[in-house]
């Protein structure tokens, strides 16, 4: 069932205990929720997904801690690009100790496709008086697909002329002039116009789409989580893990909460109160993440741990694992 996100009065309940369970996932889920409700809220749950590897939550951990706390907002940000966040490197790119390494992430981040990192770094060799490689990267972030860019960024400034591509077109028309090549300089400029009006089409479109955010409720239902994962195993086998995400959604559709979802990833919490199991899984599970469930043995897993309390099974996608936790002490 998808609700306005600004009517969105309080978490799903079933969210709230997937991400006390350890689940990545459903802890970004909470932190954008509290986000513009309750900061301190938002820094836990985005400081929790952090350390559970979530590139992302380092990355806006870093952006709430900006201002603040300087050292601590650039120790995530160095993680979060560490970790291959490609904004992380663009902000560790303009935010680092020192000239090496501001200019080590900010080629980084070009060269892994960053508009405003291609932008700034033609500009930094301008400046240095190394044209040629200028030349370059101001070419290359004039001609960017556009993919990597387009964020919520405020529509009037785009309106003004402020998009990188724009901005890459306009400093090439100044580098090209300067170089007495002014055919060239005269192509880039009429070029400038046509894309300062894309720029501000493709953002009012991005606007438009983005004012009704959704928001996905979670399926919290009864079943015997050890049969259950014995049908992944023999539909995994038959296509590639294909009928495998199909018995997901269809236990999905039966949930009266979920009938009518249709936007987004959906959590299934899962509860075999026989075998004191708990299995904490989204609709669009990988076959990394199905596969590594079926290697389990669920039912040896269970009679080790006969007076341990309840287990839950939930996926880290950032060591590729699954995380075995019980009420008394994690695994």
């Amino acid at each position: 069932m998808a609700f306005e996100r600004s009517s969105w009065e309080r978490p799903d309940p079933g969210l709230e205990q997937a991400a006390e369970f350890g689940d990545s996932r459903a802890m970004m889920r909470l932190a954008h929720f509290f986000e513009r409700r309750d900061p301190e809220q938002a820094h836990r749950w985005f400081h929790d997904a952090a350390e559970a590897g979530e590139s992302e939550a380092m990355y806006r951990l870093a952006e709430l801690l900006t201002g603040r706390l300087a050292d601590q907002a650039r120790h995530w940000y160095r993680r979060a690009a560490e970790a291959g966040h490609l904004q992380a490197m663009y902000a560790m790119g303009t935010t680092g100790e020192d000239l090496e390494e501001r200019d080590r992430w900010l080629r980084r981040a070009a060269q892994s496709g960053h508009v405003d990192a291609k932008l700034e770094l033609g500009r930094a060799l301008r400046d240095r008086d190394l044209p040629q490689e200028a030349e370059h990267w101001l070419r290359a972030a004039a001609e960017d697909d556009g993919e990597q860019w387009v964020e919520p960024f405020d529509p009037a400034e785009i309106d003004a002329g402020l998009g990188p591509r724009h901005q890459a077109c306009l400093d090439l028309v100044a580098l090209l002039a300067a170089q007495s090549r002014f055919e060239e300089a005269n192509q880039w400029r009429d070029r400038a116009k046509r894309v300062l009006e894309w720029e501000a089409n493709v953002n009012r479109a991005f606007f438009r789409r983005s004012a009704t955010g959704t928001v996905v409720v979670t399926a919290v239902v009864a079943t015997a989580v050890i049969p259950f994962v014995q049908a992944l195993m023999s539909k995994a086998a038959e296509d590639a893990y294909g009928q495998a995400r199909a018995l997901v959604q269809r236990m999905l559709r039966r949930s009266p909460s979920q009938s009518e979802a249709s936007n987004g990833a959906t959590l299934l919490i899962a509860d075999d109160p026989d075998a004191q199991i708990t299995l904490c899984l989204w609709s669009d599970v990988t076959d990394e993440a199905l596969r590594a469930l079926t290697s389990l043995n669920l039912d040896e897993l269970t009679a080790q741990r006969p007076d341990r309390g309840r287990i839950r099974l939930v996926w880290n996608p950032a060591n590729s694992r699954w995380r075995v936790r019980g009420d008394q002490r994690d695994q």
